[in-house]
């Protein structure tokens, strides 16, 4: 007996279910109330329903992951500042630090890691002259990174990114423990990059009374996200002793897209009162497509501890498209 499960959308997602119903009546099973259970277990884990909608959220998360890394906002440098950051961003679920227990996240997800240096402007004009392109800052930042995980489905991303920052109203030293930053306007270039592959077996389990019932799929399960932004920011910082909150206001223009593509297959086994049955196999295929949001209000905030030169900061950005994203990170500053 086989079912075969078309999606409505526009893309190809199949599912087809061969069982052979005199091995599952071995073990307790009904063969037709098996297959559904198998299929909706394979929807679930595996998003095979709308996949297009599914894929358009890690075009989001991809595209919230890398804000912030490539530009400090805390630390107003007169010469120059390096430094690193790492974290994740997700997009219409709950925020979360992890991707989760699940092979697959339950919606849009993406972790960046980034080194970023900027200069200011101002060492450039000779002597010790007041320049306004001492109010000027140039960033670049980039790096490409595979997350260490033993998991089903291996992760790697990369970004690169360039930013000018214009500082208007500061920095002004209120005393020798405050200081008003002023406000900066910020734009650039980023584009960035988050991909899960399938790199070894994933089996796939239900409990369907009386037995437990596997399906270990084998083959290959791409699914990625590459974004390219313009981030066009407005922030302002006030240090206070050794910590300096900061926040802003942004408008994000994306051009993201994402996509998966699987092709599975593998056999179904069920397990009761000690037997073991091999009942058939499944095999499942898909393609998705999606797109970010093209424009999306955001808001971001941190706050930085500062050792002399030294700086630790955390770092919290949230669009108005569900989508939220966090990173820590280390920077010297001069």
């Amino acid at each position: 007996m086989w079912l075969m499960v078309l999606a409505a959308a526009s893309r190809a997602q199949t599912v087809v279910i061969d069982l052979d119903p005199a091995k599952a009546a071995a073990v307790g099973l009904d063969s037709a109330g098996l297959e559904a259970e198998l299929s909706a277990l394979i929807s679930d884990k595996l998003y095979t329903g709308d996949t297009d909608a599914y894929v358009a959220k890690y075009a989001n998360a991809s595209a919230l992951a890398i804000k912030g890394m490539g530009v400090d906002y805390a630390s107003n440098p007169k010469k120059f500042v390096i430094g690193a950051s790492l974290g994740p961003a997700v997009s219409g679920v709950p925020f979360s630090l992890t991707r989760g227990p699940e092979a697959l996240p339950e919606g849009g997800f993406a972790f960046m890691a980034a080194a970023h240096a900027g200069i200011n402007l101002g060492l450039l004009v000779p002597g010790d002259t007041k320049s306004p392109l001492d109010h000027v800052m140039v960033y670049v930042n980039g790096m490409a990174f595979n997350p260490p995980a033993q998991r089903e489905f291996e992760a790697s991303m990369y970004n690169l990114g360039a930013h000018l920052q214009i500082s208007v109203g500061g920095p002004v030293e209120v005393s020798k423990v405050v200081e008003w930053g002023g406000i900066a306007l910020t734009g650039g270039y980023e584009l960035s990059s988050y991909k899960l592959s399938l790199a070894s077996e994933l089996p796939l389990t239900q409990q369907v009374d009386p037995a437990t019932v596997t399906w270990t799929a084998t083959g290959t399960y791409d699914l990625g996200a590459t974004a390219t932004t313009i981030p066009i920011e407005l922030s302002t910082n006030l240090r206070l002793a050794v910590l300096t909150p900061y926040v802003g206001g942004a408008i994000d223009l994306n051009t993201a897209q994402a996509s998966s593509l699987a092709s599975l297959s593998g056999p179904i086994t069920a397990s009761a009162a000690g037997i073991t049955e091999a009942l058939g196999s499944a095999s499942v295929s898909l393609e998705g497509a999606g797109a970010a949001d093209p424009v999306v209000p955001r808001v971001f905030g941190g706050l930085q501890l500062n050792l002399s030169a030294f700086k630790i900061y955390g770092h919290v950005n949230v669009g108005f498209n569900d989508s939220f994203g966090a990173h820590v990170g280390t920077r010297v500053a001069l």
